[in-house]
């Protein structure tokens, strides 16, 4: 039994290394270098190590690593030559490394001096050092554009099925690339991962716009692929509203790597990135992050959630209204060109009769009805016109609106779930140093002799509140991450929505009165054909002669 239980754990570590190290593309040989240096024969011999223990040495060589995965895009870029200079894919230089070791340098300083200002405290602000984004001299244009120009069905072979290509173009720089739709999915999800919150800087922020879902029914219909390439412009051009985002290495590659081999290679390497966990993994424009803890951020944020749940209700009824606005045009166009279709039966009965009759023949008795077809036809025309209005300028503009509100959602799911891990592990640490205090077990109180023998002989061992502050550093370190990352994310929520119902004035006030435009110009159609049918209908009962008369 013991020797089928080892058996698996044994085949559950194969499979745990195969899947974090060897698929995501880590070097092997730097990796058993590295358990080396963890246990004597630690690279060599998988027995010792539990699979706890696998789990915790491979998320610390995976942290250990990511320094190693710029350098290899880096690396990378550097070999790939294009017509333009500023193209060269060169993300993470020596200045910057050097500028956020002195970021970081700082930040222990500052952290180290319990009695300054930058301390988090309840009501009171903290400028938190992370990463600085590497500005790209040839993004910095606002001139700068990008388009989704046409689409192109790929067709299948053997081993693979066909699948539609978008050509991105950036202007005026003239970057020209062909992307699918998963390659949309990856840059946002990757955006995703290294930008917590959709959003990173409090002075330029901006949520990563929602990719349209891939429909497997829907692939073939040529109107469905024109709306999903609409929509995938505007989600790169979402991107380069925000500066943050818009120097992001990985997007910079996606928009200028027109080698299909070489983005391959830039993706495969981006199966290395990590999500951020830490917010001196965080990248913002000046590297510093502003963290505050006051309670009308948090009842501001009760507020917001309630808003945004209510908001994403309304959204639901204005996409269900509109798809039965959708259906009562359609149903009421098809009435009306019924009812000239029998207009037109009328017309067929009228001429008949006057064919038929040698004398009496009532000649506008044939106009009426080839009027009042000519009236109907038209009055269906100006109804179906009214049907692409609302598919597009009501269905799919609330729909896209709609993701927005969703993605902002799955924001605040998140920041509960940092909220209850928070909870959580903070529980569980006073629980533990409860009983070690309790007890009296100094040996497991990870502190060095030298602090420890100091503590006793100041009898501070028995002082409650030192002794919770002094024992087991490093998972007390570890809350206090996960504290200050649950502040990032209570503030980061704020803006969120603060910035997204600004949003919304801007964009719904622009786009309906492009709404408003196209409603007045059908309505100035439809006096049109109103007023040709009065003037027809009138010379029916006058002579004309009769009405120049009277003018």
């Amino acid at each position: 039994m013991d020797q089928q239980h080892n058996q698996d754990e044994v085949q559950q570590k194969e499979i745990l290394l195969k899947t974090e190290i060897l698929d995501k593309g880590y070097d092997p040989e730097r990796f058993i270098n590295f358990m080396e240096l963890q246990k004597d024969n630690g690279g060599q011999d998988i027995d010792m190590w539990t699979y706890q223990e696998l789990i915790l040495a491979i998320t610390s060589f995976q942290q250990s690593s990511q320094p190693q995965l710029d350098q290899q895009f880096q690396s990378f870029a550097y070999d790939r030559k294009s017509d333009i200079e500023d193209k060269k894919l060169s993300y993470v230089d020596q200045h910057q490394e050097s500028q956020n070791s002195t970021f970081l340098n700082q930040q222990k300083e500052q952290e180290s001096q319990p009695n300054k200002d930058l301390n988090i405290k309840l009501d009171q602000s903290q400028i938190h050092l992370c990463k600085v984004q590497d500005k790209k001299q040839i993004l910095q244009s606002n001139e700068i554009n990008v388009y989704i120009t046409k689409y192109q069905r790929i067709p299948g072979g053997i081993f693979s099925s066909s699948y539609y290509s978008y050509t991105v173009q950036t202007d005026p720089i003239g970057w020209t690339v062909s992307r699918r739709y998963s390659d949309f999915l990856w840059l946002r999800d990757l955006l995703c991962k290294i930008y917590p919150g959709k959003s990173v800087n409090s002075q330029n922020l901006n949520q990563i716009a929602p990719v349209s879902k891939k429909s497997v029914l829907k692939n073939e219909n040529e109107m469905y692929i024109k709306k999903r390439m609409k929509y995938l412009e505007k989600f790169l051009k979402s991107i380069f509203k925000c500066e943050l985002l818009r120097h992001d290495k990985w997007f910079f590659a996606f928009l200028s790597s027109k080698d299909e081999k070489d983005f391959k290679q830039i993706q495969k390497l981006s199966t290395q990135v990590q999500k951020v966990t830490k917010l001196e993994q965080i990248i913002s424009m000046d590297g510093k992050i502003q963290l505050e803890n006051n309670e009308n951020i948090n009842v501001y944020n009760i507020e917001a959630t309630q808003l945004v749940n209510s908001v994403d209700i309304c959204y639901r009824k204005l996409r269900k209204s509109s798809k039965q606005l959708l259906l009562d045009f359609d149903q009421l166009s098809n009435t009306v060109f019924n009812m000239g279709s029998t207009c037109a039966e009328l017309y067929q009965l009228s001429n008949k009769f006057n064919q038929s009759i040698p004398l009496g023949k009532i000649s506008k008795l044939d106009i009426l009805n080839i009027s009042m077809n000519n009236m109907f036809v038209q009055w269906g025309d100006n109804l179906t016109a009214q049907i692409k209005i609302v598919q597009e300028e009501l269905c799919y503009f609330f729909k896209f609106h709609h993701h927005s509100i969703l993605i902002l959602k799955e924001f605040m799911k998140q920041k509960e779930q940092a909220q209850q891990e928070y909870e959580r592990f903070k529980c569980r640490l006073e629980q533990k140093k409860n009983k070690l205090f309790t007890t009296q077990d100094l040996s497991r109180w990870e502190i060095p002799a030298i602090q420890l023998k100091a503590l006793q002989d100041s009898n501070l061992t028995q002082n409650k509140e030192i002794s919770f502050q002094i024992m087991l550093p490093q998972e007390t370190e570890v809350q206090e991450d996960l504290r200050k990352f649950l502040t990032y994310y209570n503030n980061q929520q704020s803006v969120e929505v603060t910035k997204l119902l600004e949003n919304t004035v801007s964009e719904f006030s622009e786009h309906f009165k492009t709404f408003c435009s196209l409603q007045k110009e059908q309505l100035a159609e439809q006096k049109l054909i109103w007023d040709q049918s009065i003037l027809n209908l009138t010379n029916l009962q006058f002579p004309k002669e009769l009405i120049k008369k009277s003018t």
